[in-house]
This record gives C-alpha cells, structure tokens and sequence, in this order.
C-alpha cells in the first residue's frame, strides 16, 4: 500500500488556489488548505482529498502547526493591491521568511511557489514586481541549504472565475460608448490557469526543477487594448476603446486609486511599462483568443454553451482546468 502524499497548499482559496487544488487532490494528494473564513470555500469540500481549515497563515506558530506531517508546500501568497502601506513587503517578502521557518521546524524539504513575470528585486518597475523578486530571491537563497525550491513566474493568468477577463468583461458589458482605457499599448501573454496548474503539479517530484525559475506564458502576445478590443468583438458590445497617453493614463490611476475597490492604482500602472511576455521558453498552448471566443456562453449566450462546457471542464472533474 502506498504512503498517502500531503501537501500544504498556501493561498489555496484564490483563483489559481481552487484550480490547484482540486488537479493535486485528482492525482492523490491529500490538500490541506488554510483560510481565515473557510465557511466561503465550502465548495472545496466537495472533494475528499481536500481538508480546508481554518487558519492564519501570517502567524509564524499556526503555520508551524499546519506544516506538521506534509511532505511538500505550495505557496501562492500574493497581492496586487496595498489596503495598507507596506502589505507588498508584508505578504511578499516577510511571509516567505516565515514560510522557510515553518519548513525548517517541520522538516519539509520541498517548497514550490508562484512569483510573478518580471519580478525583479533590482530592476521591478513596480513595488510590486521589486516586492515580488526580493521574496523569490530570498526563497532560492535561503532556502538552498535545507528546501528544494522551484519557483514559477507566470504572465496574467486567465480562466473562470479570474480577476481580469471577467473583471473588464464584467465592466464593459454594462458600458456603452468610449471607454477610456490607460496603458492601451503594453504588452502580455496571457496563461491558462490550467497550463499553469499542470505545470506546478508536474514539477513537484521532478528533481531536474529543483532550484529553478520558470517564466510561464501562453502562446499569444497581446496588447491590452488588443484584448479588450476581443471582449468587445465576441460579447458584440456598443463600446470602443479610447486609448489613452501616458500623462492620462496616470491621472487615471491617480483616481481611480482613491476610489472603494482600488480598480487601478500607480503601482499597477508601473507594472504595465514592462511588457509582460516570455523570452526563450517553453509556452503553454492554450489559447486566450479561443477562451475569449467562449465568453459569450458565460454572460448568457446559451448558443456557445455546449462548446463551451466541452472546452472548459468543470471544477472538480478529472480534467479539471477551469
């Protein structure tokens, strides 16, 4: 009879957190998943081979506690917006501190975790992206000596339930003439979550990935006026873009960052003067432009929703990708 396999996964009720989860548990993992509200991740339960407790992560002895008889951990702890000052360094850099602590005490040694394209400690445009590249530097360095690290750094990741397709498919879908949009030329190459799932779960027992960073992309280059222009086309929406300079662009950003829900910030604006896109390495092979074709089965088109529900499996299936 084979040892069951437990895997901690951090950050395991977000979008790319669910999708994770259930691929690790359909391939016989057994998943523990932290979350400070667990009553509004209940449809985690639905499979046996995720335990969702509740927990705080930030808390360097509760961590400890749930590190306790797992062999491995996934740490998806990210942010892209400050409620306060600091929170980039907080849950960027100082919990990956507290993360290699707990691995330490509890004698995991292995340890995967998503950073993100263009993460640089150095050179970031951002304090996101700088934010970003110090934790994964301090992830590799110190870690090193007792964890076998991989760490993945995708491009934005699409698929259902995520925060930017639907976020100004969404927004746009309840606007009507020109929507002004900042930052219309920069460059992305957006990820299926579903690629970038395969990939984290296919790398957690292969030792040629110990101690490497991966850039994870699809296979499309789009500008993001490119993409919203495709949300457009497919929803068949009464709406064009009007492309906005950088000095407008700013002063979007400026307020827009005042306002509830932090739509878009100066640091976001930052993180769009770096294209986002992948240089010499394998691409992912699902494709953004397919995936936007479906979108009209999402917003009520019944007549693309067989198509749809064969392209994108459900969560929670064998095939799980959506």
């Amino acid at each position: 009879m084979s040892r069951q396999r437990n895997i901690l996964l951090l950050g395991g009720s977000g979008f790319i957190g669910k999708q994770l989860a259930f691929t690790l548990a359909n391939r016989g993992w057994l998943v523990t998943v932290p979350s400070r509200r667990p009553h509004r991740n209940r449809a985690l339960l639905v499979h046996p081979g995720i335990r969702l407790l509740e927990g705080n992560i930030t808390d360097p002895a509760s961590l400890q506690d749930l590190c306790a008889g797992q062999q491995a951990v996934i740490n998806l702890v990210g942010i892209l917006h400050e409620r306060r000052k600091g929170d980039f360094r907080r849950f960027h850099v100082d919990f990956i501190k507290t993360v290699v602590d707990a691995c330490g005490a509890s004698g995991i040694r292995r340890l995967l975790h998503v950073s993100a394209l263009g993460a640089d400690q150095a050179t970031g445009s951002s304090l996101y992206l700088r934010t970003k590249g110090e934790g994964e530097n301090l992830l590799h360095t110190f870690g090193q000596r007792e964890l076998r690290v991989t760490s993945f750094q995708p491009s934005v990741v699409f698929g259902k339930d995520d925060n930017f397709i639907n976020q100004f498919a969404g927004i746009l879908r309840w606007y009507a003439g020109y929507f002004p949009l900042a930052c219309p030329d920069s460059k992305l190459q957006p990820v299926y979550v579903g690629d970038l799932v395969d990939r984290i779960v296919n790398a957690i027992e292969d030792r040629d990935s110990y101690s490497k960073r991966y850039p994870v992309c699809g296979p499309e280059v789009f500008s993001l006026r490119q993409i919203l222009e495709l949300i457009i086309d497919t929803l068949r929406l009464p709406v064009r873009i009007l492309p906005l300079g950088k000095g407008l662009s700013r002063l979007q950003a400026l307020v827009l960052q005042n306002l509830p829900g932090k739509l878009f910030t100066m640091d976001n604006y930052r993180s769009l003067q770096t294209d986002n896109v992948c240089r010499d390495c394998e691409l992912c092979t699902t494709s953004l432009r397919q995936y936007i074709h479906g979108l009209s089965a999402m917003f009520g088109n019944k007549r693309y929703y067989d198509q749809f529900r064969k392209n994108y499996p459900s969560a929670g299936s064998s095939e799980d990708h959506s």
